[in-house]
């Protein structure tokens, strides 16, 4: 009897302990548009590796899987800021532009000539980050830094665009985001919104005849081919965002939420200088290449910034409250 009880004791004692608790494996999905082989998937390679290994060494080897995927195999931009509002995705990596879709206020931050150097663009993107970040925030998104896509230049098959006046009528591939296609509205351009992944070929086949990005993204998805001009306008600068999807990162423990939204100090300086490195090389490469390059004088710069000036008025008819204090921020700062 006595045996049995103990049996029985020892039994209950078992049952009612707790359980030691195993931190359960979570997979992130982080898509972006960005090519492998450039400085933004450097970037976010980089961003991967160190929080597998925060994750490692804070919740136990293997607590966090990080999948990054791209080059647009999640979808375009546009698809991207869908998926991640419904918490689908992880993480994504994106143009301020395509946020806009989803984030009109963050349109201010890619009005025509709204910055005159990298300077500028940095110091007004910092003072504007806290309300970036409520902004975003309410749209679900968490912000987590800073990237770049870089300075948007003219590009085409027919010749340089040295006046306003030598875009009205040309068909040209633009961003699908109201500063790019208010953009060439004022210029008297026609702006197809065709997808990143369907450029070369609306080149080849005639539908455009030109289109404006930057001088990296261009040549890493090898759109320089299909053109024999560019213009280096500066036109928009383009910054790049990596944001959580919140519907996603809400749903993850106190101590994993805490690795993921940690960055380094320097991070975000070190993506972009990686990507204004390029520059110099790049515009040889397009030489090489067998295309024209030629820049804006500062009076030709100038005629350009007043033949698009209305933008700025038609993104403050449009917004709201916080888009106009976005934009007077941006321009306090610059």
């Amino acid at each position: 009897m006595r045996s049995l009880l103990f049996s029985l004791a020892l039994t209950l004692i078992f049952l009612g302990a707790p359980t030691p608790q195993v931190n359960a494996e979570v997979t992130a999905r982080m898509g972006t548009v960005a090519p492998s082989g450039t400085p933004w998937s450097a970037l976010l390679s980089r961003t991967k590796k160190r929080l597998v290994k925060a994750s490692d060494a804070a919740l136990g080897k293997g607590a966090l899987k990080v999948k990054l995927y791209l080059g647009g195999k999640l979808g375009s931009e546009a698809s991207l800021v869908r998926r991640c509002q419904k918490g689908q995705l992880a993480a994504i990596a994106v143009s301020t532009g395509a946020l806009g879709q989803a984030v009109p206020e963050l349109y201010a931050t890619e009005l025509p000539y709204l910055f005159d150097s990298h300077a500028s663009a940095d110091k007004a993107l910092n003072a504007a980050k806290p309300i970036i970040r409520q902004l975003l925030a309410e749209k679900g998104f968490t912000f987590y830094m800073w990237g770049e896509n870089g300075y948007r230049h003219f590009a085409s098959k027919e010749k340089h665009f040295l006046t306003p006046s030598e875009l009205k009528g040309m068909k040209m591939r633009s961003q699908p985001a109201m500063p790019h296609v208010e953009m060439y509205k004022a210029l008297g351009a026609g702006a197809a919104t065709i997808s990143v992944g369907e450029v070369s070929s609306s080149l080849a086949n005639g539908v455009v005849s030109g289109y404006d990005n930057t001088l990296l993204y261009a040549y890493a998805t090898q759109w320089h081919k299909e053109i024999n001009y560019v213009t280096l306008s500066s036109h928009i600068y383009q910054a790049a965002i990596v944001v959580w999807c919140s519907a996603w990162l809400d749903k993850q423990s106190p101590e994993l939420k805490a690795i993921l939204t940690d960055i380094p100090a320097g991070e975000e300086k070190k993506g972009k200088a990686a990507v204004r490195a390029m520059n110099k090389v790049l515009k040889k490469e397009y030489k090489k290449a067998g295309v024209d390059v030629k820049s804006l004088s500062a009076g030709q710069r100038s005629a350009f910034k007043k033949a698009t000036s209305g933008v700025r008025g038609h993104f403050l008819g449009k917004t709201s409250a916080k888009g106009k204090e976005l934009l007077n921020i941006l321009e306090s700062n610059r």
